[in-house]
């Protein structure tokens, strides 16, 4: 019989190497990159994402104001131009460490539904589509860490 423990050495050489190879392919595709980095950004986007979403989501109290609304208090208040109570909802819901700007975009108009001074800094984006007035409006909610003035 042939002495096969050198072809067998050989073998496991290859073998530990492969999983070797493998266990750091895997490594790199699910360990984080210099994007684990960027968490206050990604707070911020999903911040924006909620609130804007619990607050289409949100059916007003009378029945012919949500069925003529689709059930949205945010598609309510665009139809309706109350901007202030948008503005008031946003201020209570959002921490006061954050400061914000609204624009919604419908049809071939754009409105400011919240003025503030975007910094020159960090900002994030978020958006949403919503249904209001017979129109489709694209809402860009555009959040910073500071100072929130009046």
């Amino acid at each position: 019989m042939k002495n096969t423990k050198g072809q067998m050495h050989v073998l496991e050489v290859l073998l530990v190497a492969t999983l070797f190879t493998s266990t750091v392919n895997i490594a790199v595709s699910v360990l984080p990159t210099s994007d684990a980095n960027n968490v206050e950004e990604y707070d911020l986007y999903f911040t924006g994402l909620e609130i804007l979403e619990v607050l289409d989501e949100w059916v007003p109290a009378d029945s012919s104001i949500a069925a003529a609304h689709h059930d949205s208090t945010l598609s309510w208040w665009l139809a309706t131009d109350d901007s202030a109570s948008i503005k008031q909802y946003l201020d209570a819901g959002l921490s006061s460490t954050l400061s914000y700007r609204l624009e919604a975009t419908h049809g071939a108009q754009t409105d400011t539904i919240v003025d503030r001074a975007v910094p020159s800094g960090s900002v994030t984006q978020t958006f949403r589509l919503v249904w209001a007035d017979n129109e489709l409006w694209e809402l860009n909610l555009q959040l910073w860490y500071g100072y929130r003035e009046g």
